[in-house]
């Protein structure tokens, strides 16, 4: 299968970070055009802070918006380490709060448990029109961590869950937050529009080397054409 997906290159983090917010105005103001509504799912991490806030500023129909999560790790929204309260900080201010949003972490304490809920809460956005996703250096991408309780499940192209919990390895990469909730592959293969984010080009060589069944080479095939890669050193 041809990936075919886009590549471009930007000679500083602020370029690409000003580029990815235009490219993502764009996207929903196109979703909005065609079909009334959009529906975007944004990730956390610390490059794309600076992306909704200049985001959030954006002159488009914001009620018109559903804001969702690509993955959560399972902490209270008080907790530094939550996606969700990333999102309401950085996004969901200015012009961007008059966008509706679904938290992806909900009051049970194990997330194994709270699948069945979160499944039915992001059923009810639709299909993802707009996805920002990052990768990180063991080249997982959302919380699809190799080796991970439940990553089967995460990548299952047969799931009719659109979300799966998952309980990761401890590595640098992961820190201390193992249990997550997660987009699932199928979700992932339906958006319209994905966005990846790469800095540093020792991701990028992940990237372009990762093993077929590595995360991200999974996550390249389920999104073919529909994915765009903004890439800096």
């Amino acid at each position: 299968m041809t990936q075919g997906h886009v590549f471009k290159t930007f000679e500083s983090k602020a370029a690409l970070q000003a580029a990815a917010a235009d490219w993502l105005a764009n996207a929903l103001r196109d979703a909005i055009a065609r079909r009334g509504s959009a529906v975007f799912m944004g990730s956390g991490g610390t490059t794309p802070g600076p992306i909704y806030e200049a985001l959030s500023q954006e002159d488009l129909d914001w009620d018109s918006v559903h804001v969702g999560l690509c993955d959560e790790r399972w902490v209270d929204e008080t907790h530094p380490a939550s996606n969700g309260a990333m999102i309401e900080r950085t996004l969901l201010q200015n012009k961007a709060a008059l966008a509706s949003y679904t938290p992806m972490k909900v009051a049970v304490d194990d997330p194994f448990k709270a699948v069945e809920v979160v499944n039915e809460l992001y059923l009810e956005a639709g299909l993802t029109d707009v996805m920002l996703l990052g990768m990180g250096p063991d080249a997982h991408t959302l919380s699809w961590f190799a080796g991970a309780e439940g990553y089967e499940d995460t990548v299952n192209p047969d799931t009719t869950s659109v979300v799966a919990a998952v309980k990761a390895i401890e590595s640098e990469v992961t820190g201390p937050n193992l249990l997550r909730m997660t987009l699932t592959q199928p979700c992932v293969a339906y958006a319209r529009n994905v966005l990846l984010l790469i800095t540093g080009a020792k991701k990028r060589e992940v990237f372009e080397a990762a093993p077929a069944d590595a995360p991200v080479s999974i996550m390249k095939r389920a999104t073919g054409q529909a994915l765009t890669v903004f890439y800096c050193d």
